[in-house]
């Protein structure tokens, strides 16, 4: 094995002079630039930029329905996970109700609470520890109550 020479590091003499020690220097703050006018030119320089002003017009046009429809494609696809391939030949509108569906669902789930999925989560492990006499009661009870709304009806 060959191992590199560490780099020598050279041990000097520093002399400072005891007078300039002794003295304490007092920090003189310059003028304090406002920082408004530098934010406010930035952002002038922003909106000047062509390529900003570029999306800003892209952004104003509305889309077209064929854009619309491939933004909602690829939503589904990424999100959801469907296929291409199922959209074919289906109308924008019947890809706009899945489309719906599948993000209205997203929605309700992120705004749920957490107090919400804490019970959600009690609800599945109550049913994953539940015993089959305990389900084969649970189903005798539901098939009672459908027995009496039928009666009843």
């Amino acid at each position: 094995r060959v191992a590199a020479a560490p780099s020598r590091r050279r041990k000097g003499v520093v002399i400072r002079d005891p007078e300039e020690e002794s003295t304490t220097s007092t920090i003189i703050p310059d003028e304090t630039k406002s920082k408004d006018k530098a934010i406010n030119h930035v952002k002038r320089k922003a909106k000047e930029d062509p390529a900003v002003k570029k999306y800003q017009t892209i952004k104003r046009k509305p889309q077209t329905e064929a854009q619309a429809r491939k933004n909602i494609m690829m939503y589904l696809k990424n999100v959801t996970g469907f296929k291409l391939d199922y959209f074919k030949g289906m109308s924008y509108d019947d890809i706009r109700l899945i489309f719906k569906a599948k993000f209205n669902s997203n929605v309700a789930f992120l705004l749920k609470t957490k107090e919400q999925i804490e019970e959600d989560e009690n609800r599945a492990m109550q049913k994953i520890n539940e015993t089959p006499t305990e389900r084969a009661a649970k189903r005798r009870k539901l098939d009672k109550e459908v027995e009496d709304l039928k009666r009843h009806l």
